[in-house]
C-alpha cells in the first residue's frame, strides 16, 4: 500500500463511517484536529484520574509547610515524623505523612 493510498475501493464503503462525513475526512486538516482531540481527551482522563492520588500528599504537605511557619517545630519538641504520625492517623489518605514530611522539611530549609 502507498503512502495516501485509501484502503476502501472505490466500489466499497466502509460501515462505520457515515456517508455525509466521508467528505470531510478526505481532508488532513479535519484528521489531524481529530487525532489532536483524542489525544487531549486521553490526556484529560489521564491527567483526572491522577489528580485525585496525588490529593493526600499534596494536603500532607501543605500542612507539614503550615506547621513549621507556624513556629510548631520550635514550640514544641517533637520530631517533624511524630507529628505527621499523628496527623496521618486521623487522615484517609495513605500518602499524608509522606506529603506531611516532605512539607515540614523543605519549609525549615
Amino acid at each position: 500500500m502507498w503512502v495516501g493510498e485509501s484502503r476502501i475501493v472505490d466500489g466499497q464503503s466502509s460501515r462505520w463511517i457515515p456517508k455525509w462525513l466521508r467528505p470531510w475526512l478526505a481532508k488532513r486538516w479535519v484528521k489531524a484536529i481529530l487525532v489532536l482531540a483524542v489525544f487531549a481527551a486521553v490526556g484529560l482522563i489521564l491527567m483526572l484520574g491522577a489528580d485525585r492520588k496525588d490529593t493526600g500528599y499534596w494536603a500532607g504537605y501543605t500542612d507539614g509547610q503550615r506547621w513549621v511557619h507556624e513556629g510548631g517545630y520550635r514550640a514544641r519538641d517533637e520530631s517533624i515524623t511524630a507529628y505527621c504520625r499523628a496527623q496521618a492517623a486521623t487522615q484517609r489518605a495513605g500518602t499524608f505523612e509522606h506529603g506531611c514530611v516532605d512539607g515540614a522539611r523543605n519549609a525549615m530549609k
